[in-house]
């Protein structure tokens, strides 16, 4: 009996066990994994980490540097906090270059007060040479 796919439920032959049944038709899944390897290989190097920033002043903008020392084709950025803010808030995030150097500028969202509190942000990057 071949296997098939019917209602949401695997049907397979009782000689086959679970494992072998999702190994053996885990080719789509694994093609895939290939694929994005040869996607990120041809990419170019990839950079990636953390910034830690200390708000000490409530401001209507926050420019947050990346430290980037080379020129990007790509960032990908996003901003945390540690903790859940009372009451939640809305951040709005834009990646700019200045001369040489990257930011992750940070306005306060829709609904929001105008000023970015104070407090410790963190930036995660993912940047492609």
């Amino acid at each position: 009996m071949k296997n098939s796919f019917k209602g949401g439920e695997i049907m397979a032959d009782e000689n086959l066990t679970l494992a072998q049944d999702i190994t053996e038709n885990d080719y789509p899944m694994q093609h895939a994994g290939e694929e994005i390897d040869e996607i990120l290989s041809r990419a170019g190097k990839i950079h990636y980490g953390t910034v830690e920033y200390k708000m000490t002043k409530a401001n209507p903008l926050m420019q947050i540097p990346l430290g980037l020392t080379f020129a990007p084709k790509q960032v990908i950025a996003t901003l945390r906090q540690t903790g859940a803010p009372t009451p939640y808030q809305n951040y709005c995030t834009h990646v700019y270059v200045s001369g040489t150097s990257y930011y992750l500028s940070v306005c306060m969202g829709a609904g929001a007060t105008g000023t970015v509190p104070t407090g410790t942000y963190y930036v995660d990057y993912i940047a492609i040479e």
